[in-house]
């Protein structure tokens, strides 16, 4: 339909332009303003603006119009009026569909209205043909619920009487399995109330143990012997090897095997510890015997401290000699000291005739000035003594030479000469081998090894070569002479170590140094990180102080056992070791056998050490770590195993993980939870499971509440678990370690499987050590430490006198007196030598007897032999005879009358009472006159005597202060001893009140939550039970 055309708006230029006002004028006109300029648009253009009418399709005015007429804005109004009426053509049609279908919806709807209702009908009718057949479906099926509850109840009945006969087998078949359970363990406490256990305790004593860890065996050190055995076969047992020796008639107590060796040849070799006395004659009786088609071979050595140094000694009496072969000498001139210089460089250790010579410039004799001709010699020594001229011109391009004078001598009568005189220093018997090692070799030297029976006689024949200087049937040269120290002991260690103890190593070094040959240590690099250190010395006592402290020194310090986790044997535990002595200076290292971290270095890094191994220690120990567990050990842990845990270790230390695939214990702890689990787990597989948590009606020894998780020892008392566990780890003063039942009555002796059941490894081993030293310290009479300073041994006490010998320190001692070994002297007669006092009052006595008195002013004693009462000492003090008084020798014979009546003891006029008895000196009781004779004889044996008591005197003063220097030291020992004795004391009561107030505080939350348990139980009004 045609559209009205639109209201245009006018053109620009026809639009009404903006009015101004007169204001605006006369304010243009006021003088000092401009007018404003009017803002106007710029005229548009004819056909410039689109024309509305032309757009909708008809403009009125046609060409004749303002606006554009452009034909393609008419074309594009057309399409969209054409697009318009075809939008509204097509939503018309889409209405006329949109109603037919709903049309036929209805009608469709309709039908199946009517469709269902006559389904409806249908099974309407079907539903009541169906109830007339389930009617009679459910009387029949009454009538076969009755029928089948007939069966079902003569059915049940015979099921009942079926499971009561299999009750009763299963009840019969349960008390006889738990007869055989309670029999096995009977008979397995009954065994292990009988086990014993051997143990090398202080490095070489044998100690058995029985229940209760009770000594029961001591083997010391100082009567026990090492043997090896070798030529064994590889499958040899432990009983096969010791049942050589119980065989003999040995007590098997009293042997001890320390290790096997496989050698290359597949055979073995093993060791074994005994007593000297019982294996030495037994192993020389059983050399060579057969054993499974073998040959065994016996030795017999020193029982040796275990991991202390080793013998090295092994040649000490082979001396070793070497000097030069025969040679010649040669002085060459050269034409210019460059040269001479240059054919020194060249040719010095180069061979000439088969020989290695030396070459060297050569110096005038002493006194000589060094002028141009000398400063052009050259000097070559070690040549043949039959070298040519011509030779020796090929070597140097010079024929200016002069041959010196030549060491010359026949070789085989040189050789059998030093025999001789070797033979005649040390005896024919004495020289067991003359080798002869180098003869006439490139270097030029003669090298012969003599082997003596002792190496004393070594010793002597050395001092005697030494003393001749040059040999003349050797050609005038002087013998080159080694000897070895008779004792030589060696051992490697880390040179972190050594750098982590230097300071003492130097001092060690510095103070026994090699000046002083009795004994002195020497420290060499191995170059393999490792410092060898070796003791050597000619004093088998002083020898053996130096090897003890060195010893020690090696050892180093143990950390307690709350410093030792299992992964610091790791590699991780390595580098953290080893980072620890980068930060504290201390050298660290894991001992696996032991289980403990061992330090070394000086007190200050050994404190900062031990401070960072507990904390990363602790930090281990609160790490998470899972153990899985077998099916059969599952039901152990829910009933029992992990509320133990949980009470040893903490709620939030123990977890049992439950699931479908795997079931796992998460721990948080250190060794002691890894040994306390590991128990649980045995026990878990033991057929332990069943037994019940608690034991109502009994209650604890220990803590006198009810036994939780029960342990039953042998004599049927029964402990919580934590409670024993506590108090043999805590037990460190009373052995042997007793049940504390029946009010601490029983004292049965708890088995030492038991024991080690509870405690840890390097635990166990302490309280091994700490049993034998009480048992050392209860019996005083029986076993005496040794006296050398820091040394630990014991040896045991007999009546009869016998020198025993320190296997660590060597020294000599009389196991009867307790005093160093007197060879030829009884202990009754070492004692009053030892003691000052004893000597004193038995001189005192001897004195009185004889009438012999001392000086007061030099103390010597004097004995009177003829004469009157005045005595001249040879100090030239004059006294009375009578009260040993000092005068001057004017006053002496005044006092002599006024106080004792005269010069003499008996005028010489009067006879001497008949009733006197005769002394044994008979002259002593001679007249005066008669004496005279005498009295140059008795000077001589006054000054006799008098020198004696001197030199007696200056001996005893000698041996005073070497008993009280070694009595200084040995009391300073001692005070160590206690002070670091102490100090563990110390730890021990603190680890102890610790684990006492971990365990108070466990009971209280045990009690705690043994409370609320029936109270939860009624709040929640319901339970679970987990089978």
């Amino acid at each position: 339909m045609p559209q009205s055309p639109k209201k245009r708006d006018p053109p620009p230029f026809l639009r009404p332009s903006i009015p101004v006002s007169p204001t605006d004028h006369s304010q243009a006109d006021r003088p000092g303003r401009s007018l404003p300029v009017p803002q106007t648009r710029p005229r548009p253009k004819r056909g410039e603006i689109p024309c509305h009418a032309w757009r909708d399709g008809h403009c009125p005015k046609g060409a004749k119009c303002w606006y554009a007429h452009d034909p393609q804005v008419q074309e594009d109004e057309r399409l969209r009026r054409e697009r318009a009426a075809r939008v509204t053509e097509q939503r018309a049609q889409e209405e006329e569909r949109l109603r037919r279908e709903h049309a036929a919806r209805i009608e469709e709807q309709r039908v199946q209205e009517e469709e269902r209702l006559r389904r409806e009908r249908e099974h309407a009718a079907r539903l009541a043909e169906q109830l007339v057949r389930e009617e009679e479906r459910l009387r029949r099926e009454r009538e076969n619920a009755a029928r089948a509850a007939e069966q079902r109840a003569l059915e049940m009945e015979r099921q009942r009487t079926a499971r009561l006969a299999r009750l009763a087998e299963q009840e019969a078949a349960e008390r006889a399995r738990q007869i055989e359970i309670e029999a096995r363990k009977a008979e397995t406490r009954r065994k292990e109330a009988a086990h014993t256990t051997q143990h090398i305790v202080l490095g070489t004593s044998l100690v058995t143990y029985n229940a209760g860890i009770s000594v029961q065996e001591i083997v010391t050190g100082f009567e026990a012997c090492r043997i090896q055995i070798k030529n064994l076969p590889r499958d040899a047992t432990h009983d096969e090897i010791k049942a050589l020796f119980t065989q003999q008639g040995v007590d098997q107590t009293r042997i001890f095997i320390t290790g096997t060796k496989e050698l290359p040849d597949g055979r073995l070799e093993a060791t074994l510890i005994t007593s000297a006395e019982e294996g030495g004659a037994i192993a020389a009786g059983l050399e060579d015997i057969e054993f499974r088609q073998e040959r065994l071979h016996f030795e017999v050595a020193e029982n040796t401290t275990s991991g202390g140094m080793g013998n090295s000694a092994k040649d000490s009496d082979t001396l070793t000699l070497s000097w030069r072969a025969p040679s010649s000498s040669v002085v060459v001139t050269f034409d210019t000291i460059g040269e001479a210089a240059d054919k020194v460089e060249r040719l010095n250790r180069q061979m000439c005739a088969g020989r290695r010579v030396r070459v060297q410039m050569n110096q005038p004799p002493p006194g000589r000035m060094r002028d141009v001709t000398w400063q052009r010699t050259v000097k070559i020594t070690g040549l043949p003594d039959a070298v040519s001229p011509q030779t020796v011109t090929e070597f140097t391009g010079s024929y200016s030479l002069r041959f010196l004078k030549p060491i010359s001598y026949n070789i085989d009568g040189g050789l059998m000469l030093l025999r001789q005189n070797m033979e005649r220093v040390a005896g024919r018997d004495s020289l067991k081998s003359f080798d002869v090692i180098t003869r006439d070799n490139i270097e030029g030297n003669m090298t012969v090894k003599a082997r003596f029976e002792t190496w004393e006689a070594a010793k002597g024949v050395r001092d005697s070569l030494a003393q001749t200087g040059r040999v003349d049937y050797l050609g005038g040269c002087s013998l080159r002479l080694w000897l070895p120290d008779p004792l030589q002991y060696i051992i490697s260690i880390p040179l972190r170590q050594y750098q982590a103890q230097k300071r003492v190593w130097d001092s060690l070094a510095g103070s026994d140094g090699a000046s002083n040959q009795t004994a002195y240590i020497r420290i060499f690099s191995t170059g393999n990180a490792r410092m060898q250190i070796k003791v050597l010395g000619d004093d088998k006592k002083a020898v053996g102080s130096l090897k003890v402290r060195v010893e020690n020194l090696v050892t180093g310090e143990r950390l307690s056992v709350s410093c030792w986790h299992r992964s610091l044997t790791t590699a991780a535990g390595s580098r953290f070791l080893d980072s620890v002595f980068d930060r504290t200076g201390a050298y660290t290292r894991a001992d696996w056998k032991l289980r403990v971290v061992k330090v070394y270095g000086d007190a200050a890094s050994v404190d900062r050490a031990r401070d960072v191994v507990q904390a990363e220690v602790d930090r281990l120990d609160s790490l998470e770590w899972s153990v899985f567990l077998k099916k059969e050990s599952i039901r152990f842990f829910v009933q029992r195993g992990i509320a133990a845990l949980k009470e040893a270790l903490g709620d939030g230390n123990a977890t049992l993980v439950i699931s479908p695939r795997v079931c796992k214990i998460v721990i948080k702890g250190g060794e002691d939870a890894r040994h306390l689990l590991t128990r649980l787990m045995d026990e878990s597989l033991e057929g332990a499971g069943g037994v019940q948590r608690t034991i109502t009606g009994a209650s604890c020894p220990i803590c006198y509440d009810e036994i939780a998780h029960p342990v039953t020892l042998g004599c049927d008392h029964a402990y919580c678990m934590g409670c024993l566990r506590h108090y043999l780890s805590t037990a460190a003063d009373t052995f042997p370690l007793a049940c504390l039942g029946n009010e601490a009555t029983c004292e049965t002796p708890i088995p030492i499987p038991t024991i080690e059941r509870f405690l840890p490894a390097s635990q166990f081993q302490q309280l091994l050590e700490m049993a034998f030293l009480r048992h050392v310290e209860q019996h005083p009479q029986e076993f005496k430490y040794c006296k050398t300073p820091d040394c630990s041994q014991v040896y045991r006490r007999s009546a009869l006198a016998t020198a025993v010998t320190c296997p660590s320190c060597f020294f000599v001692v009389c196991s009867s007196c307790d005093e160093e070994a007197h060879e030829g002297m009884s202990c009754e007669e070492k004692r009053v030598q030892s003691d000052p006092g004893e000597q004193e009052r038995r001189n005192d006595e001897w004195a009185r007897a004889n009438g012999v008195k001392r000086c007061p002013t030099c103390a010597v004693w004097i004995e009177k032999t003829e004469g009157c009462n005045h005595m001249t000492c040879k100090c030239g003090a004059h006294l009375c005879w009578i009260c040993v008084r000092v005068f001057d020798e004017d006053q002496i014979y005044a006092h002599l009358r006024s106080a004792h009546g005269g010069f003499f003891d008996v005028p010489p006029a009067q006879p001497a009472p008949a009733a006197a008895p005769e002394p044994a000196p008979a002259q002593r009781w001679l007249r005066y006159g008669q004496a005279d004779p005498f009295a140059e004889q008795a000077r001589q044996e006054e000054l006799r005597l008098q020198e004696q008591a001197l030199d007696y005197y200056r001996r005893l003063a000698i041996v005073q202060e070497a008993r009280r220097q070694e009595e200084a030291v040995r009391r300073q020992e001692a005070a160590h001893r206690q002070e670091v004795a102490r100090r563990q004391e110390a730890a021990r009561r603190r680890q102890a009140d610790e684990q006492e107030v971990r365990q108070r505080m466990l009971y209280q939350q045990r009690q705690a939550a043994v409370v609320a348990a029936p109270r939860e139980r009624r709040e929640n009004g319901w339970g679970c039970t987990i089978m």
